[in-house]
């Protein structure tokens, strides 16, 4: 069945990070902060993560962003990264239509949306790959029941991201278990 309103819902929301975001987000900092949504803040989202390249992905943020593109809510620019090229996201022209369209999500959901981009809002695309890699292993663990100390995590994340030093990603799992964001590490 289709969900009319869900879309809406997540199209809007897209429209209010893009709109509330300090820089101009791209596609990984707009996948990381839906994560963070519905992982650390239960906002219902309809995607399903699973880890990839860059950390947790779902196919259908993607398509999302490019539904939020076609409906004018926001606009993408290419722009060329010292790693390569990528997209960044502003506000479309029926930005604020789309907006209206998910008002009752919004409100619901406000506090978390100026949460996530609070938290996470300033960080680089690479910080957010690994915090948010950090965060999927810390909930894999506790799924399973598994405690887990900081040194143990970041030897998990690193064998993902061996590109990421394990001291790097063990002060990251500390900061973001002093903010009561992880649930296995101890």
């Amino acid at each position: 069945m289709l969900d009319i309103q869900g879309t809406l819902d997540r199209v809007g929301l897209i429209c209010a990070l893009v709109s509330g975001a300090p820089k101009s987000p791209g596609r990984t900092s707009i996948m990381k902060w839906m994560y963070f949504l519905k992982t650390l803040r239960k906002v219902p989202l309809s995607y399903r993560f699973r880890l990839y390249t860059y950390g947790p992905f779902d196919s259908d943020v993607i398509d999302d962003l490019d539904y939020a593109k076609f409906l004018g809510a926001v606009e993408n620019t290419l722009v060329a990264y010292p790693g390569g090229r990528g997209y960044e996201y502003l506000r479309g022209p029926k930005a604020d239509e789309m907006e209206r369209q998910a008002e009752k999500f919004l409100a619901r959901y406000k506090d978390s949306i100026e949460w996530v981009l609070h938290e996470f809002g300033k960080r680089s695309a690479g910080d957010l790959e690994m915090s948010s890699t950090i965060v999927l292993v810390d909930r894999s663990l506790a799924e399973r029941g598994i405690r887990s100390s900081f040194a143990e995590l970041a030897r998990k994340v690193h064998a993902i991201k061996p590109h990421l030093s394990s001291d790097l990603i063990e002060n990251e799992a500390r900061a973001l278990n002093d903010k009561g964001l992880l649930q296995a590490a101890a």
